[in-house]
């Protein structure tokens, strides 16, 4: 029952929270992109490639997670 319960939750979440996390929090703002890269020493495309990679590995198992 319980995780009959979770996967009800979660299937009903999931579009919101992924859409959320790819349009938003898994997003760094441009000020902070171009911070990090200058600490860094390394051109803010390399940053936001990086960016692009954590965010669709996260992406990746989210949607391929089920409880």
């Amino acid at each position: 029952m319980k995780q009959t319960i979770l996967r009800w939750a979660w299937s009903a979440l999931k579009p919101t929270l992924l859409k959320w996390l790819n349009e938003r929090a898994l997003r760094l703002p441009a000020h902070q992109r171009d911070a990090l890269a200058q600490r860094l020493h390394t051109p803010v495309q390399t940053i936001e490639q990086v960016e692009t990679a954590l965010r669709q590995m996260v992406m990746y198992h989210l949607e391929r997670w089920n409880p």
